[in-house]
């Protein structure tokens, strides 16, 4: 790499520090999150007064199964729940206070929803790693105002820091991308990239 004082390992420290949490984050968003958050959105009138469906039920989204559970907490809800779930063209099956929601297979552009949502969070996360880079860069030319350090360390805290934040900024759209890959599927993918260009 390159020689880095204390202000630029504050930088890669900090940036580090997003990247765990760029990943962690990328980590939850899904193909089956498209159909879990427009479930999640459902509202329902009941006695004059709008109900969000996690006051009426639990919805379990196990990644490994291929449908959603539903636990109704009154069975009195059920077949409200099924009037509005199949506005949104979903096969249920019920078992006691259970709805059982199939995953059905989505297009190309609601994927691609799902893929704007990771967009917005690679941008989001490199408009963090921005300020985390300035952070020791401001302090370096505190220092430099108040005669603790000499104007070469100053420049070579704000050139390390770029270096730094350039390498980590690549190491995000490298996860994004290969995120994009898994959540497409090659076929898709092919047509984004395509698209893309």
């Amino acid at each position: 790499m390159f020689n880095l004082e204390n202000y630029s390992i504050q930088a890669l420290n900090l940036l580090d520090g997003l990247i765990d949490d760029y990943n962690s984050k990328i980590k939850t968003i899904r193909r089956d999150s498209y159909y879990f958050n427009e479930i999640k959105k459902l509202r329902f009138n009941i006695n004059n007064r709008f109900r969000k469906i996690s006051d009426l039920a639990e919805i379990k989204n196990n990644q490994n199964e291929n449908f959603f559970q539903i636990i109704v907490f009154n069975t009195d809800y059920l077949e409200l729940i099924m009037s509005e779930l199949k506005t949104l063209n979903l096969e249920i099956k019920i078992q006691g206070q259970f709805l059982i929601v199939n995953k059905p297979d989505l297009s190309f552009n609601q994927l691609m929803s799902i893929v704007d949502e990771l967009e917005k969070s690679e941008n989001k996360f490199i408009s963090k790693c921005t300020k985390a880079k300035l952070e020791p860069i401001l302090r370096a030319k505190n220092a430099v105002e108040n005669n603790f350090i000499d104007h070469v360390i100053s420049k070579q805290v704000s050139h390390n820091c770029q270096k730094i934040f350039e390498q980590k900024e690549e190491e995000i759209k490298k996860l994004t991308l290969r995120k994009i890959k898994q959540i497409l599927g090659k076929e898709f993918f092919d047509k984004y990239i395509n698209e893309k260009v």
